[in-house]
């Protein structure tokens, strides 16, 4: 799996700043049009496992977008427009033709009149990150993409003036493609109705968070997982900051439907440090993998790998038998990341940490993706659709068909089947 991203081609999206009142409509309108038609170009470059690398990096400038409730927002409804479109247009693994789309956001910082990068604005600390690291970036993308709208073309100009001078011509040289995209509506009102309330403890941020999941078929939800993840670690810190992911042993699994298309722990754990590696990457030039450590079996765990980071951040991948994992064997840990329906895991871990007289952890909650306001279709429609998008059950279960009706000779062009 390493070495097929490797291999795979990998595209920008610069978005301008949102729109100021975040919802469902209001991305579509700002982002759905060009959002469409780089799906689906990235699509028609997809073949199998050499899809497409996706990066969308959304500008902001609004302080207040920051807060972990609002970052939560805006992203979990960007990549559920995404799943939208997606479906909409038959763009999944089941046709060879599925996009790898990665979110991250960055703050603005260089202004419309191209000042340096390196002003007061280089020097604030954001946990994800400004224009001048994402545009130092060595990712080695072959498409850089924009919107066709003034504050779009500001933003790509200043990308392209802080990535070594380059110029467009100097872009095209270096095989380097540059698609301006259809822009949308993006209206911005007074900043303080983007004030939302927020509990204390989500505004500290911490040295040691963890998260767990089984991350079969990494999809949008663990995406989104992992991100806000990621979020909660305090920037300010160089030194003993830890991302702990929990990934659900073999032998917990064996009860899941279509056990036969689940990925191995290897192979979930390399998907997670690829995607990790990636987003971190592109935030911080110090995010740089310096070396990685294997362990076959730590008690009361399984298997663990390290990735330790130029920038002091050490990722821990630790293969768990039961629920709680690390989180109860870890006193360093204070925070734990988690999806909705999953909350009442917190509340364990906590029982389970008082009874060792350990400090509870900060537990910040991560919303369910779902098919919300999708065009076309009734909401049970849209939803039995859009689970195909964010369920690994389903994932499985679709690889399965597809390896069944392979095996029987019907396979054709799968680019050409379409189903519901």
């Amino acid at each position: 799996m390493a070495d097929s991203h490797k291999l795979s081609p990998v595209w920008l999206l610069l978005l301008p700043c949102p729109p100021s009142e975040i919802s469902l409509n209001t991305l579509r309108v700002a982002y759905g049009p060009g959002l469409n038609q780089i799906l689906q170009m990235a699509s028609s470059a997809s073949t199998g496992s050499l899809k497409v690398v996706l990066d969308i990096a959304i500008a902001y400038e609004d302080e207040l977008i920051f807060r972990y409730s609002n970052v939560q927002k805006l992203l979990g409804l960007l990549y559920r427009l995404i799943c939208v479109i997606c479906t909409k247009n038959s763009i999944d693994i089941q046709y060879d033709n599925d996009v790898d789309a990665r979110l991250i956001i960055f703050h603005r910082g260089v202004s419309d009149q191209r000042q340096t990068a390196h002003g007061k604005d280089s020097q604030r600390h954001h946990s994800f990150g400004n224009l001048q690291d994402l545009a130092q970036s060595d990712r080695a993308w072959k498409r850089l993409c924009s919107l066709e709208s003034e504050p779009a073309e500001n933003l790509l100009q200043d990308f392209l003036c802080i990535r070594g001078g380059s110029s467009e011509e100097t872009m095209r040289s270096n095989q380097i493609e540059i698609e301006r995209l259809p822009g949308g509506l993006t209206i911005h009102q007074s900043s303080s109705q983007n004030a939302s309330q927020e509990s204390p403890s989500h505004r500290h941020r911490h040295r040691s968070v963890a998260v767990g999941g089984t991350f079969d078929h990494l999809h949008a939800g663990h995406k989104l997982l992992l991100t806000m993840t990621a979020l909660v670690l305090d920037p300010k810190s160089n030194q003993g900051r830890c991302l702990t992911i929990g990934i659900a042993g073999d032998d917990l699994l064996k009860h899941k439907k279509f056990r036969e298309e689940l990925e191995d722990f290897p192979e979930r754990q390399l998907a997670v440090q690829e995607f990790l590696l990636g987003i971190l990457g592109l935030v911080s030039l110090s995010h740089v993998l310096d070396n990685t450590q294997h362990t076959e079996n730590t008690l009361p765990h399984g298997r663990e790998v390290h990735n330790f980071l130029k920038s002091g951040l050490t990722i821990k991948y630790v293969e768990i038998f039961e629920p709680c994992g690390p989180t109860i064997t870890d006193e360093t840990i204070t925070a734990l990341v988690l999806s909705a329906e999953t909350k009442g895991g917190g509340q364990v871990v906590n029982e389970k940490r008082g009874e060792k007289g350990w400090s509870a952890l900060d537990v910040f909650e991560v919303d369910v993706l779902d098919a919300g306001e999708a065009d076309g279709d009734s909401r049970d429609q849209a939803d039995e659709k859009f689970q195909g998008k964010i369920s690994s059950t389903d994932i499985r279960r679709r690889i399965h068909e597809k390896s069944v009706t392979t095996s029987d000779g019907f396979t054709g062009n799968c680019k050409q089947v379409r189903s519901n």
